[in-house]
């Protein structure tokens, strides 16, 4: 291919082309033009967007009468300017200050304030001739917190025959509740309503949002409002219903006494008691007492608190019963028992105990007035026990425990006291 030489090629040549004096006539139009165009506008309009509303909360009166702002705190507005084109072309959100004034805040409520927009550089070229929003509305209240019962509403569960629904109850007794004092003081009841429905056999737990009440009964929700806990657990207890038996309990029982011919009546033998399923099964009685064996006595009567087992609920109320024993074919005797009869136990090691009175007087023996007939004091052993004596010689006043013997249907009333002495033994 034969290359061009630039050189070779003459201007003047191309102003003879028609083609090349067309358009190179068009392009010194628009330049033309254009220059003018410049020359003749010299002003400019611009919007700039995006410019932050700044409101100084810091040092503010709201902020000394304890007034906060409550909702949106960020706030934009459009800025229309004119002026030369080369200094409104540079313009930024930066160039600009918008500020609302809170000098008229001075208590709880809605307040429309003026929104002022001003050049950050004051001396600066050019116009600002309006801003999209010229006002903005702030709400200022007080930020209170308080605290409610929480209260649970089960309407549509309830309990199957042969169980019980109990009061239910939540993982939280209290819910607090912080925001705007006007909305805060709305709030009169806080309650916890399960949905949940049918007949229940075993317990429920379910996990749920608190509702806040006014005093007609309507909620009172707020985007302001924090609730804490958010959530809780409402737990719904199911007790199953049992009879159990009453069942005194005796200490202090002589030896050999066969508890199970002793005769008494109750004013109440069984009471019917409610509790989980995981545990009523496992429960048939209920103790009563204990009594001291030493005070039953011929006719006696005595009033016994009805206890239950952890877990359990006395349906019935019956928080107490009373138990007679009997006088007919009783009868009561008054015996001394003899030194051949007392009997030690649990003699400290290298000391002799030794009886100071001859015998233990008074002794009144009750029981069945069959065996009362042909009893004698050598059917009676008083007892001894030492475990609980210093080891030391010396004289001790001592109880004395008095039983029959050979299981008979009787026994001694009331505590018995003797004197001791322990010596050394000798060596």
């Amino acid at each position: 291919m034969k290359k061009i030489s630039w050189r070779k090629i003459s201007f003047q040549k191309l102003f003879d082309n028609d083609n090349f004096v067309r358009i190179f006539a068009i392009i010194a139009a628009i330049v033309a033009w254009f220059a003018v165009t410049v020359s003749q506008i010299p002003q400019r309009n611009r919007t700039i967007v995006n410019v932050p509303v700044s409101i100084n909360y810091e040092g503010s009166i709201p902020q000394s009468l304890g007034l906060q702002r409550i909702g949106d705190t960020e706030f934009t507005v459009t800025v229309y300017v004119t002026g030369k084109n080369a200094t409104v072309q540079k313009l930024t959100a930066d160039d600009f200050i918008a500020t609302v004034s809170l000098n008229n805040v001075n208590q709880a409520k809605d307040y429309t304030l003026p929104i002022e927009v001003t050049k950050k550089n004051e001396n600066a070229d050019y116009v600002i001739n309006s801003w999209s929003d010229t006002e903005v509305t702030l709400t200022f209240d007080k930020i209170v917190t308080k605290q409610f019962t929480l209260e649970i509403s089960t309407p549509k569960l309830s309990a199957a025959d042969g169980y019980i629904l109990e009061t239910p109850y939540a993982d939280v007794e209290d819910i607090t509740v912080s925001g705007p004092q006007n909305v805060v003081d709305r709030i009169d009841r806080c309650v916890m309503v399960l949905d949940n429905e049918g007949e229940l056999t075993d317990s429920l737990s379910v996990s749920g949002t608190p509702t806040l009440l006014d005093k007609n009964g309507a909620a009172v929700t707020s985007e302001y409002l924090t609730v804490e806990p958010g959530t809780v657990e409402v737990t719904v207890p199911i007790y199953r219903s049992k009879k159990l038996t009453l069942e005194p309990q005796f200490v202090n029982v002589p030896k050999g006494f066969p508890l199970e011919k002793l005769k008494y009546t109750l004013s109440q033998n069984a009471i019917m008691v409610a509790a989980a399923n995981d545990i009523v099964d496992n429960q048939d009685t209920v103790i009563l007492g204990p009594i001291d064996f030493r005070t039953v006595d011929i006719g006696k009567e005595m009033t016994l608190d009805v206890t239950l087992p952890a877990g359990f609920i006395n349906t019935e109320n019956v928080t107490s019963v009373t138990i007679t024993f009997p006088s007919y074919g009783m009868t009561s005797k008054t015996f001394s028992v003899p030194r051949s009869n007392f009997v030690f136990e649990n003699v400290p090691a290298g000391y002799d105990a030794i009886l100071t009175t001859s015998s233990l007087e008074n002794v009144k023996i009750v029981g069945d007035s069959t065996i009362m007939d042909s009893l004698t004091s050598d059917d009676l052993v008083a007892s001894i026990d030492l475990s609980q004596v210093t080891a030391k010689k010396g004289q001790y006043t001592v109880p004395v425990r008095v039983y029959c013997q050979n299981r008979v249907l009787a026994w001694a009333v009331g505590e018995y006291t003797t004197v001791i002495t322990l010596q050394e033994k000798a060596e």
